[in-house]
Formats: C-alpha cells, structure tokens, sequence
C-alpha cells in the first residue's frame, strides 16, 4: 500500500514550526492593533457625541430641540442655525482627532496582554 505522505527532516519539521508560531505571532499583534484601534474609536466618538447631547439637553430650550421646523420661532431658527453650524464643527474636530489616533496606533506594534489574574494560593494547615 502506497501513501503521499511526505517526510520532513528534523530541520525542516523545526523551520516549519517556527513560520506557523510567527505567523500566529503577527495574526495576534495585527488583532491587538485591530482591537485597541475599535475601542479607542469608540471611547473618542462617545466622547464627543455625548458632549453634543449634554449640550443639547441643557441648552436645546434656546433652538427648540425636539420641536418641528414649523413649530419654531424666528429666535430659534436663528439659534438652531447657529447650533447646527456648531455641531458640525465639533463633529468634525472629533472624526479628524479619531483619525489622528487611528493613525498613530498604525504607527505602533500594539501587543494586548489580555485579562490577567493572580490566584492567592492558601495553604491549609489543617490538624487532624
């Protein structure tokens, strides 16, 4: 009976496992990036969305948050226009910091050392 199993050499069986151990090495540190990357962009866009709706929800009453268009006098059409020039300027600081952060963490090997916890080990000095 025939096989076309191939045999490796104790050296290229070794050569072998280091190319697959280097190759999960940098999938891993490609991931890390990718993950602190997301969550960096998470907690600045939460940042500045949530400074928006702080905003809104104290001073909205001057343009007439929540109200139709119709339903807006000529002082809060005045003030939402002035608000939505505002908003956009904030929006658009915040995607341009985003970016810049995005783009620094591409400058760097980001390795994430993941959840780590110690166990107190307890000796127990039971007597009988």
């Amino acid at each position: 009976m025939e096989t076309n199993k191939t045999v490796l050499s104790d050296s290229q069986m070794r050569a072998l496992v280091t190319r697959a151990r280097d190759a999960k090495e940098q999938r891993f540190l490609e991931l890390s990036r990718q993950r602190l990357d997301r969550l960096v962009s998470t907690k600045i866009r939460t940042a500045f969305i949530g400074a928006l709706a702080s905003f809104e929800e104290s001073y909205g009453f001057l343009w007439g948050h929540g109200k139709a268009d119709e339903d807006l006098t000529p002082e809060e059409k005045q003030m939402r226009e002035v608000w939505n020039q505002t908003r956009t300027k904030v929006l658009n600081n915040g995607n341009a910091q985003m970016r810049a952060a995005q783009t620094e963490i591409a400058n760097h090997v980001i390795k994430w050392n993941r959840y780590h916890m110690e166990l107190p080990v307890k000796s127990s000095d039971v007597k009988e």
